[in-house]
């Protein structure tokens, strides 16, 4: 790897930047003033926001009332619960429970809006276009709602802001505490679920392990059954005869209070009172039924629909309700002999079962009855455990707390939350000088005018000569400002104009210029031009031919702008016939006798343009008769200028330029813009000689301390004190 040498960094020239900004000061300012006049204005229109925060705390831990010890978990999952819990509450069914509880369908905030386009159409009497039904309704709110929720966690605390914002302060309080709400509530609602479907599990288990208990026990009663004779006959036992022949009575009494039991609910759901009255052999509802048949006697002899018939029925109707109750009561003390009796009945069976375990017996049966009590146990241990875990979970359905509690309520904030005037109005502010930097440094080197040399070095990648000062005609006898070269010699105007002519001259002397000429004799040819019109060019032209006179150059000025000659307006002169009409008829002794003329206050030479050209002027100056001139103007002349028209509007600059050894560019201050001059640097490298150099200067530039520090020499100067 080679070490490539870094590149000089390039320096930052601070009065260059501020000078730029000084120029576009009333851009940056009008920018500035714009933004804040916009920010103003929506301060005013915009609707206060207001935001209201409640605090919740979670727990990583799950809280229960049943159980009090809790594992413990590590950093990781604590923070993961509590990301997880904030994420529960971000989430569309949380902010529903809200919707539906608020009823913020109705609400003037949340409800449905109609958009622009709806109300024109609703004021037009056309149907809207948005959704009326119910769920697109709710959809519609639950989106806005949700969009005013803001959820997010304090650090790295337990803790999660729960933040809603409204306009009303009232409003914004109560919507963050009933989200808050609705979340617990569903966080309860979830442990609650999750534990009564653990429950709803369990019951299945369990009605499986009843049947196999209930199976096992009546298998071991089944065997009782079936052996307890030969087990008697077999072992002399004379206990075990005993238990056998109560069993079997207690069997016998169960059955008949069973049978009891049923025939006097049958006679009870008949209505049959007399035979039930007499089964049950209660004295209440033997007085009851006594009544019954003395109410009926006194009913068979009043007339159907009498106030008698209507009174004894009612009666009736009282004694029947009060003779089911009484004869319910008594079916319920049968029932309960019957249940006592299948006690007993089963208290005798786990007597025997003891016994015959306990006693001595044949092994074969013994092992027998042993393995069905293994069974049995079994069954009943599963059994009792499903049941007593199901007891559990229903206890701790019915007492769930939330992991998650609400530690600070949502109070009704006193400021709105937005907009932030004094924040909007700082950032405004802010704004509004970087868009009007950015406006500034895009007018100054993209779309404005050229405004410094630098610039317009950077703009043409040319070299710039000179900047020309922008200066007012003095008195009425000068014509033109170029006259100042020679009344005024010393001004800064001359200066500029001189320094452009010694940069012309340092480019005679370069070998691109000498290749230019073929003999070292010959004059120099000078094409002065320009992107647009009004640039100052022609005045431009005159001072420099006048400034090579005042070097004791043989100068000839040439007048190219056939379609706007100017050049006789600025020295007042008033021309009959001029370089076209020369053109068109090069043979013409007397036109050839007034093509030039002297300049009156300097040694300049002049071919002036005098009227337009009636023809195209391309074919003119790109003729025979044009070449000549200018072969005849290098061998009299030292230097011939020549002024051409614009570059950008007409072609006829395209062709002159390949005649001149230098091309002077003449951009106009902060009038030009880039792209036209970039468009006409172009045009001219396109049709230049290949050793011609192209050489700027920026016309017109404003009068500035930095610019013309050197003005109170040039007085000096011209007072004799060097």
């Amino acid at each position: 790897m080679t070490n490539q040498p870094l590149e000089p960094m390039q320096e930052i020239d601070v009065k260059a930047i501020v000078a730029l900004l000084r120029r576009q000061v009333w851009l940056i300012g009008l920018s500035t003033l714009l933004v804040l006049a916009i920010a103003a204005a929506y301060l005013v229109t915009a609707r206060p926001i207001y935001t209201a925060t409640s605090l919740v705390l979670v727990d990583p831990n799950s809280k229960s009332l049943v159980y009090s010890e809790i594992a413990s978990v590590s950093g990781a999952s604590e923070n993961a619960r509590v990301d997880s819990e904030v994420e529960i509450l971000r989430t569309p069914s949380v902010a529903l429970a809200v919707v539906r509880d608020q009823s913020l369908i109705t609400d003037p905030e949340f409800g449905p809006k109609l958009g622009l386009g709806d109300k024109i159409r609703q004021a037009l009497g056309f149907e809207t276009s948005q959704d009326q039904s119910g769920d697109s309704l709710v959809k519609a709110v639950l989106v806005r709602f949700m969009e005013a929720v803001e959820v997010r966690r304090r650090g790295i605390t337990y803790l999660i802001a729960v933040s809603v914002k409204s306009e009303s302060p009232d409003r914004a309080a109560e919507l963050s505490n009933a989200l808050t709400q609705a979340y617990i509530s569903a966080q309860v609602e979830s442990k609650i679920s999750s534990t009564l479907a653990a429950r709803d599990k369990l019951q299945s288990q369990i009605a499986a392990a009843q049947a196999a208990l209930s199976q096992g026990e009546g298998a071991i009663d089944g065997f009782i059954d079936t052996n307890l004779a030969r087990i008697e006959a077999e072992s002399g036992r004379s206990d075990i005869e005993a238990l056998r022949l109560a069993l079997t009575a207690a069997d016998d009494k169960r059955l008949a209070a069973n049978v009891r039991v049923q025939d006097l609910q049958t006679k009870l759901a008949a209505g049959d009172w007399a035979t039930l009255t007499a089964g049950l052999g209660d004295a209440a509802l033997a007085a009851l039924q006594s009544q019954r048949e003395a109410l009926q006697r006194q009913l068979d002899g009043v007339p159907i629909g009498s106030t008698d018939d209507v009174n004894l029925r009612a009666a009736l109707a009282q004694l029947d309700a009060r003779q089911q109750e009484r004869a319910a009561a008594a079916i319920s003390r049968v029932e309960g002999e019957a249940a006592a009796l299948a006690q007993s009945t089963q208290d005798l069976r786990g007597q025997i079962r003891q016994t015959l375990l306990s006693g001595t017996i044949p092994s074969e049966v013994l092992t027998e009855l042993y393995g069905l009590q293994q069974e049995a146990t079994i069954a009943r241990s599963q059994y009792n455990l499903l049941l007593s875990r199901m007891r559990e979970l229903e206890i701790q359905a019915a007492v769930q707390i939330a992991d998650s509690r609400v530690v600070s309520p949502a109070l009704p904030p006193n400021s709105p939350s937005y907009p932030n005037k004094r924040m909007a109005l700082a950032l405004a502010l802010v704004a509004g000088l970087g868009l009007g930097v950015g406006l500034a440094f895009l007018n100054e080197y993209y779309i404005g005018g050229i405004t410094t040399e630098n610039q317009l070095r950077d703009v043409l990648h040319a070299r710039v000569a000179t900047a020309i000062p922008l200066i007012t005609l003095k008195g009425e006898t000068q014509r033109s400002i170029a006259d100042s070269v020679i009344t005024d010699p010393l001004s800064p105007y001359s200066e500029s104009i001189r320094r452009l002519r010694a940069t012309i001259d340092l480019s005679f002397k370069g070998s691109r210029a000498e290749a230019t000429s073929a003999s070292g004799d010959e004059g120099r040819v000078i094409v002065v031009t320009s992107s647009i019109p009004a640039e100052g060019k022609s005045t431009t032209a005159l001072a420099l031919a006048r400034a090579f006179a005042q070097a004791n150059r043989r100068v000839l000025l040439i007048d190219a702008d056939l379609r706007k000659p100017t050049m006789h307006k600025l020295l007042g002169i008033s021309a009959v016939h001029g370089l076209a009409d020369w053109l068109h008829e090069p043979s013409s002794e007397e036109l050839g006798r007034d093509l030039i003329v002297k300049d009156s206050i300097s040694t300049v030479s002049l071919a002036l343009g005098a009227g337009r050209a009636h023809a195209e002027t391309d074919q003119l100056l790109g003729g025979e008769a044009f070449g000549t001139l200018l072969q005849m103007a290098r061998g009299a002349f030292d230097i011939t200028i020549i002024d051409t028209p614009p570059l950008l509007p007409v072609v006829d600059a395209r062709y002159l330029a390949g005649y001149g050894d230098t091309l002077v560019m003449v951009v106009r201050f902060g009038v030009t813009s880039q792209s036209d001059v970039r468009s006409a640097m172009a045009m001219l490298n396109e049709s230049k000689s290949p050793n011609a150099e192209v050489i700027a200067a920026l016309n017109h530039q404003p009068s500035s301390a930095k610019s013309y520090r050197y003005a109170g020499y040039y007085t000096d100067y011209s007072g004799g004190d060097a």
